[in-house]
């Protein structure tokens, strides 16, 4: 691939030159040159620092396999080596999602589990520039590529980290890739990461995809960071988003998660409406369910005795009655002694009603 990026690099750099030729002749235009200058010169980065990442991994890769051939030449004669070199491979049981306390008892084990040279080492082997930024950036979806399962999550979570080290810089790089980035995978990365650290700054980037792109997977990437960024503008664009019946469902479903999480009753009552709407192909059903159960109080007691007393699948039901049982909602007590007590009803649901019903008080 990385032979077809070079020319790719080339034909940029040209049209940059003929822009930017364009740009000292006088006329109308000029202003529109300009921002085509600027994006120019921000693919022909991009695309540098890609290829640097490629020409980085193809070397540690080869690096790696000549290593490996070493270690199974010396490892009859040294069976213990050998063996502490399979260990260091393990990725860290209970690997924490902030990075915290587990990752401070699996110690450098959580470093080991990323292959070496592969994807990262860490904001301090980069300047504090936004082009080291793109660098880290672009080594972690070449490495992420090649990974999978864990793997790729301890690359993921070690990138964010990264970035969030760097501060505004890796912001900016970020919003550099979104704004001008030529791949649509790298599209979706940059606008996940920009969610993950709450890039306020992104909004405007983000709401241009949600109003403008038709490439869906971009934009439910797009819908899922502007839900993480919290601010009163995202939440604006998230009701417009509501209000269009035609949109996606699970650019809608993003939005209504955001909404519910703030506060706001349209987004809890737009995630049941999904739940239902959803339960034709399931797409989305199980998400907006647990983006209910997740708000953990009473604004999802409407929703959990609506589930109770549909025919909704069996162990969402069960679910549902785990949760008003949990939360005590004593105005479930009737539906659930019509469950328990219902002859055609599935043996667990009633046996979890009749729980339920006793549980909170019911006589």
């Amino acid at each position: 691939m990385a032979h077809l990026l070079w020319p790719l690099a080339l034909v940029v750099t040209f049209c940059l030159g003929w822009a930017a030729a364009g740009v000292t002749r006088k006329g109308p235009d000029v202003g529109q040159l300009q921002e085509t200058v600027t994006r120019l010169q921000q693919q022909t980065s991009n695309l540098q620092a890609r290829l640097r990442a490629r020409e980085d991994l193809s070397a540690s890769s080869h690096a790696g396999a000549a290593s490996s051939r070493a270690g199974a030449r010396s490892s009859s004669a040294s069976p213990y080596l050998a063996g502490s070199a399979r260990e260091e491979g393990v990725f860290p049981e209970g690997f924490a999602r902030d990075g915290g306390a587990a990752r401070a008892r699996s110690g450098s084990q959580a470093d080991r589990s990323v292959p070496s040279d592969a994807a990262s080492r860490g904001a301090a082997a980069h300047p504090a520039t936004v082009e080291g930024a793109l660098d880290r950036f672009y080594r972690y979806l070449e490495a992420a590529a090649a990974s999978s399962g864990r793997e790729r999550w301890a690359l993921g979570r070690q990138l964010v980290d990264d970035l969030r080290a760097m501060g505004d810089v890796g912001a900016q790089a970020l919003m550099r890739v979104l704004s001008a980035g030529t791949d649509s995978d790298e599209r979706r990365a940059a606008a996940q990461l920009l969610g993950a650290l709450q890039v306020p700054e992104a909004l405007p980037l983000l709401r241009d995809i949600l109003d403008k792109d038709g490439d869906v997977l971009l934009r439910r990437a797009a819908a899922s960071a502007l839900r993480q960024l919290g601010t009163p503008e995202a939440a604006s664009v998230m009701e417009r988003i509501l209000a269009n019946p035609e949109e996606d469902r699970l650019v809608r479903l993003s939005a209504a998660y955001g909404l519910a999480g703030s506060g706001r009753a349209e987004g809890v009552s737009a995630l049941g409406q999904i739940f239902d709407e959803a339960n034709a192909d399931g797409r989305g059903r199980e998400m907006a369910f647990r983006a209910l159960a997740g708000l953990n109080d009473d604004r999802s007691f409407p929703f959990m005795r609506h589930v109770l007393a549909s025919d909704a699948e069996p162990s969402y039901r069960l679910r549902a009655i785990q949760y008003l049982m949990a939360n005590g909602d004593r105005q479930a007590i009737g539906t659930l002694q019509v469950v328990m007590q219902s002859p055609n009803e599935q043996p667990s649901v009633r046996d979890a009603a009749a729980r339920a019903y006793r549980a909170l008080g019911g006589k």
